[in-house]
């Protein structure tokens, strides 16, 4: 089920969150290089009294510990253990007048941990970026999951209430998202247009949203349906949701035995372009509604209407510059902007402008389909009626680029059965701009490469 799956990921990220906070990690590393480099000296100061940091010995065996904390937390930490290990030195032989200072002893090892450190840095910010990148893919996925699932659930409420709603769920919630995106939406209308969705696909009968004040012990009603019930934020039920963070129910998890509650379902919720935050609270729900299928829809609506107000900023803009612009298009480009932005990993923007033929409607739906399955396309018309297709390609340099055109050219003449020396773009009347995101302010820069086409 989705509510028990947002509830474990919920759990775990916060987890991994607390152990990989900053202030605790450098505390533990802090420690780690002090244990690790006096127990090494330690042992071997029990295993060889005469020599215990194993300056003479054919191995150097002290200088483990600062290269495995090289290894593990970068140069900082490996110099910091040097350093330790020459204090040692100077503490157990530095009042021995015969005894030399080794300098090779110390200079072998200040470059073998400096080197250490530069590989363990690099190879950190390799996989930061991986992260990073990762971290984008599950975020798409979980997003086109929760479309798949809210199509399905579409399906279903047209085949049983076709006439007396004729749009589907899908459609009217992109609405709703593409009219607060452009501002269109403030927090009250927002709370009320949600709350007429539950009503009408989730049967509530008594619902209201709050908005939260940060600091205060109350909350104000912006959009209500049926009788209210008085909310209280000290009432079990909202605790539980405010603190988790995510959708409670009184048979999802929530401790019922331990408090009494008088409502049903509590989310937290996004409101408006001013990212207000604010709380859903079902207070009366029909018997027969009161079931998984109904939790997950509003779990699912709940996280896709708050998409809109945690969106980039530059969404709005993008949409005031380009009004024909998708929703779904915008919102992949702004993330995809701020991730090359801040970890240098590129994405593309290839515009196709079809020549004015009898081919071009074709040519176009051709290219349409030959986007690859992480691409978002965005087809439109020109004012002279020639046709046009935006591509976005996610996380993918100049390479892939060339390659995708290459593909697409000889693809296109094979299905109108030209020669393959015909194999161009250009011989087939399609010119093409590319766009590194990242480079340049996004709906400037969108716009200058939408405004006309070169070869």
């Amino acid at each position: 089920m989705l509510v028990s799956k947002f509830t474990a990921d919920a759990t775990a990220r916060d987890g991994l969150h607390a152990l990989a906070s900053p202030r605790a990690k450098l505390g533990w590393a802090a420690l780690e290089v002090v244990v690790m480099t006096l127990g090494l000296v330690a042992i071997g100061r029990w295993v060889s009294p005469d020599d215990p940091l194993f300056t003479r010995a054919p191995i150097p065996w002290t200088w483990f510990a600062p290269i495995l904390v090289a290894l593990r937390y970068g140069v900082l930490a490996g110099l910091g253990s040097m350093l330790m290990v020459l204090v040692a030195w100077r503490l157990l032989q530095g009042t021995d007048p015969s005894a030399a200072f080794p300098v090779l002893y110390f200079l072998g090892g200040l470059l073998l941990t400096m080197v250490c450190g530069e590989f363990s840095g690099l190879w950190r910010s390799r996989i930061r970026r991986l992260s990073q990148a990762n971290a984008y893919l599950e975020d798409r996925i979980e997003r086109v999951t929760n479309r798949l699932f809210m199509v399905q659930r579409s399906h279903d409420v047209l085949e049983q209430d076709l006439l007396l709603q004729p749009s589907t769920l899908r459609q009217a919630l992109g609405d709703m998202r593409a009219r607060s995106l452009a501002g269109q939406l403030a927090a009250p209308a927002a709370a009320k247009a949600f709350l007429d969705f539950l009503g009408v696909h989730c049967q509530i009968e008594s619902a209201q949203v709050l908005t939260l004040t940060p600091g205060a012990g109350h909350g104000t009603t912006l959009a209500s349906v049926g009788q209210p019930v008085p909310v209280q934020l000290t009432d079990p039920l909202v605790q539980y949701a405010l603190d988790q963070r995510r959708l409670a129910h009184v048979q999802a998890g929530f401790p019922v035995h331990e408090a009494a509650t008088s409502h049903l379902v509590a989310a937290p919720l996004v409101l408006g372009t001013h990212r207000e935050q604010a709380l859903l609270v079902v207070s009366r729900m029909p018997f027969l509604a009161l079931h998984d299928e109904a939790l997950e829809l509003m779990a699912v609506l709940c996280s896709s209407f708050s998409d809109a107000a945690l969106v980039s900023d530059e969404v709005p803009g993008l949409l005031a510059h380009l009004p024909n612009c998708p929703v779904e298009f915008a919102e992949e480009a702004s993330r995809l902007d701020r991730i090359a932005r801040e970890f240098k990993l590129p994405s593309q923007v290839v515009v196709l402008t079809f020549g004015d033929t009898e081919h071009a409607a074709s040519q176009r739906r051709l290219a349409e389909r030959r986007a690859r399955s992480p691409d978002v396309v965005w087809p439109y018309a020109l004012e002279d009626g020639r046709e046009r297709l935006v591509t976005l390609m996610p996380l993918v340099g100049r390479t892939a680029v060339d390659g995708y055109l290459h593909s697409l050219a000889t693809y296109v003449a094979e299905r109108q059965g030209l020669a393959p020396h015909q194999a161009d773009l250009a011989t087939l009347g399609i010119q093409y701009r590319v766009m590194t995101l990242g480079q340049a302010p996004l709906a400037p820069a969108l716009v200058g490469v939408l405004g006309g086409t070169s070869a």
